[in-house]
């Protein structure tokens, strides 16, 4: 009898066992279904979904086919609970693409595949090298590919220039911000410049500038002033240091001072990006993943440049924080090797080119299909703008993820709105951040 209950229990935990054990993928007549967990960016659907079709070509001979699994969120961290628990729960996709500020406590939770094996395939002279590694690589392993490289850049309003210089004195004009990133525009310059681009009142005052005040950002002007990259050499918080207060004193200016940079009751209808693609902005400083909307007319009716970001000292090179979305696989799916050539599949030359010619996903990682994104570019950006864009890379900074690097950019971002309204000064802020920082750093030692 007691046998009898022991198997009829089995039979009963057996499915909810093989479920456990791995993701949502399956087979169909001899058909292996990788499913590909995405995030719902209604802007950007389109050239993933033509990424994965010229992927499936290339899969055809294998009996291999990848089908979008998109999760109906557009923020990263919602993305990822919800990836998370599709893995807990074996269901979902067994591959996908994440934000690389989530791969290092991915990798610390055990839930991703080593895909060492498809990075040792591939031939590096196709690729732009660079790209490979970062976080999503650790203790002699890649545990992700990358999807392209997201880098920031200056988007300006050439129009809204043209209109504020017309029947001025040239003495009186302002020129576009420059595009030389080894000759950069500096924080003083583009202040002067914002305060008088900015006009009318609140709550329909046309800003000159923007540019998130957030921690993946403020390493790369920290860094042109002189600083480092939020990390010393040593491993510990380099925030409590002059470069740092120079950048925010800088962000205080054009809030506090200038209103030439909008506060957080300025956008709590419509973003900085919103009013910026409504012509209600001169410049914003933000990321590749915007050229998309950038391109589409619809959007935005005005003609915009490119410019590199400033910098903290007159003659010095700026930086670009960059950013490397990656391919995963899940550690517990039942089709590990299937998954692994769908991730091939979507880093060949068929698949990139694909979503490059559709301006999405940053610049794309394989070198034989750079001339496709720029294409793509070239009906919009002007040829200096494009050579702009792509010379950022050169000047590339790599976010310092760590495994707790999210959760104190949260409690960052949480107290900022207090220094946005004026209760708590800019170097008092630094100095939260640094205190936040550095105690995460030790609670982690």
């Amino acid at each position: 009898m007691e046998n009898k209950k022991i198997k009829r229990m089995m039979l009963f935990l057996l499915p909810m066992l093989l479920a456990s054990c791995g993701g949502g993928s399956s087979s169909e007549g001899g058909l292996t279904i990788v499913k590909m967990s995405l995030m719902n960016s209604v802007n950007e659907n389109a050239g993933w979904l033509a990424m994965i079709d010229a992927a499936n070509e290339v899969l055809a001979d294998d009996n291999i086919k990848i089908e979008p699994d998109i999760i109906q969120t557009d923020e990263w961290d919602k993305y990822y609970t919800k990836v998370a628990s599709n893995m807990a729960g074996g269901i979902g996709g067994t591959i996908g693409r994440i934000a690389e500020s989530h791969i290092p406590l991915m990798i610390k939770r055990n839930q991703l595949q080593d895909l060492s094996e498809v990075y040792n395939s591939l031939d590096m002279d196709d690729y732009v090298e660079s790209a490979f590694g970062g976080v999503a690589y650790s203790n002699g392993k890649y545990y992700g590919m990358p999807t392209g490289i997201q880098h920031m850049v200056l988007y300006y309003n050439k129009d809204y220039f043209d209109a504020y210089n017309a029947g001025k004195y040239s003495s009186l004009q302002i020129n576009y911000p420059s595009s030389n990133w080894n000759n950069p525009a500096t924080f003083e310059q583009i202040r002067d410049m914002a305060a008088k681009l900015s006009s009318g009142s609140r709550p329909n005052r046309d800003f000159g500038f923007s540019a998130g005040p957030y921690l993946a950002y403020a390493g790369m002007y920290a860094k042109s002033a002189g600083g480092d990259n939020v990390f010393n050499s040593s491993g510990n918080s380099a925030i409590k240091s002059e470069p740092f207060y120079k950048v925010y004193d800088w962000f205080d200016s054009m809030i506090q001072t200038d209103n030439s940079m909008p506060k957080p009751s300025d956008t709590s209808i419509e973003t900085a990006m919103d009013k910026f693609q409504a012509g209600n902005m001169a410049m914003i400083v933000d990321g590749a993943w915007w050229m998309g909307d950038m391109t589409n007319e619809k959007l935005v009716q005005f003609n915009v440049g490119v410019a590199a970001t400033p910098t903290g000292i007159e003659g010095q090179s700026s930086y670009s924080s960059e950013f490397t979305d990656c391919f995963f696989a899940v550690r517990n799916s039942r089709t590990p090797v299937q998954d692994k050539k769908a991730i091939k599949a979507l880093l060949s030359q068929e698949a990139v080119a694909s979503l490059s010619a559709t301006g999405v996903g940053g610049i794309p990682v394989r070198r034989d299909a750079l001339s496709t994104y720029e294409n793509a570019l070239d009906e919009k950006f002007t040829a200096s703008d494009v050579q702009c864009f792509v010379d950022g890379l050169d000047h590339g900074l790599h976010v310092p993820y760590t495994t707790y690097y999210n959760s104190v950019d949260q409690i960052i971002n949480q107290k900022m709105s207090v220094w946005l309204s004026g209760q708590m000064t800019a170097h008092n802020f630094v100095d939260f951040m640094d205190q936040t920082m550095q105690e995460a750093i030790d609670n982690d030692n």
